[in-house]
């Protein structure tokens, strides 16, 4: 009779930011993988072929991924989470808690912070990805068009049902181009340039546990991946990259979502994301001037404050408290 896998946490260290908790680092002992010396190379996007030699290094560093959840600070790598979810050998189906979508357009042979969804459709084991807390308004007249194009790429992807868009507490949005289509969380409605969408949000429908409630059940599989960007929580919740752009739930509403979801369904692996780091080296380069803009709000003392660490402890801590329980 074999032992079940003992829980465990892995650290893919590019950036600096969990290696700093030292409370979680003593309290689960984690298998640390050092990368910060490609820290520039994978933040905000890679090349395919870089995530596929990441992933043969985890299997080779930690073999079975049973049981596990892995760490790896910003969520400006949340691509990374393609490494996990690619590792899956049943039909699953992932669960994206965040305040943006990520599923933009992708370069060929490229995966990237914003568009990693897109690359993880295409995985024959993921029949849907279903994205909880989203909060970025991506509205016409609002200061940010659609990041992928027109509102009708959006609409074929949504009407493929492999993915649900549940919005914390946006009502509406508008943007470009026209439809009329209708689905269970969104209705757009086409005018004379542009469409308005209508969303189902969590907020004025009971709360995220009560969208679970009806979400569940529906779902393909029994076997859920959870992916977790902490930008989906509120600022006095944890210290992100997108100060100004974070979400607005709050950490104890993610952790009764991840108990009802983990009482519903079997929970087989799951990543944490989403503190703030700032490490672009090579000044004047591509990933440099992203970095200036995306942090232009965020005055570069905040980065190391022990504040904002010791907030993003408590909350990973507590994440990793209750994923341990479920998986």
């Amino acid at each position: 009779m074999s032992l079940p896998d003992k829980f465990g946490v892995v650290v893919l260290d590019v950036d600096g930011a969990i290696t700093r908790q030292k409370k979680l680092l003593e309290k689960y002992l984690p298998t640390v993988i050092p990368l910060q010396h490609k820290s520039d190379a994978l933040r905000y996007w890679c090349q395919m072929e870089e995530m596929n030699e990441l992933k043969q290094l985890l299997v080779s560093s930690v073999g079975s991924m049973r049981r596990k959840v892995i760490l790896y600070g910003s969520g400006d790598y949340h691509h990374l989470a393609y490494i996990g979810i690619s590792l899956v050998d049943e039909p699953v189906t992932v669960i994206h808690f965040d305040n943006h979508t990520d599923f933009g357009r992708v370069r060929r042979g490229d995966i990237g912070f914003g568009s990693w969804v897109t690359n993880t459709l295409r995985l024959p084991q993921v029949r849907k990805v279903v994205q909880f807390g989203i909060d970025k308004c991506f509205s016409v007249g609002r200061g940010t068009p659609m990041p992928s194009g027109p509102v009708a790429r959006w609409v074929s992807i949504l009407s493929t049902g492999k993915v649900e868009i549940h919005r914390n507490s946006i009502r509406r949005s508008v943007m470009f181009g026209r439809s009329n289509a209708v689905l269970p969380f969104v209705k757009f409605r086409a005018g004379l340039f542009t469409t308005q969408a209508i969303w189902k949000n969590m907020r004025d429908n009971g709360g995220i546990e009560a969208t679970l409630d009806a979400v569940l059940p529906t779902l393909p599989t029994d076997a859920i991946y959870l992916t977790i960007d902490k930008d989906v929580l509120k600022e006095s919740d944890s210290f992100t990259n997108y100060r100004g752009d974070q979400g607005m739930l709050t950490l104890p509403e993610l952790l009764a979502a991840v108990t009802l979801i983990g009482k519903e369904k079997r929970v087989i692996g799951a990543d944490i994301c989403g503190d703030g780091s700032y490490s672009i080296r090579r000044a004047g380069s591509v990933k440099w001037l992203t970095a200036r803009w995306m942090n232009r709000k965020i005055p570069t003392h905040a980065f190391s404050s022990q504040r904002n660490i010791s907030l993003n402890e408590e909350g990973n801590l507590k994440i990793l408290e209750r994923l341990e329980e479920v998986l």
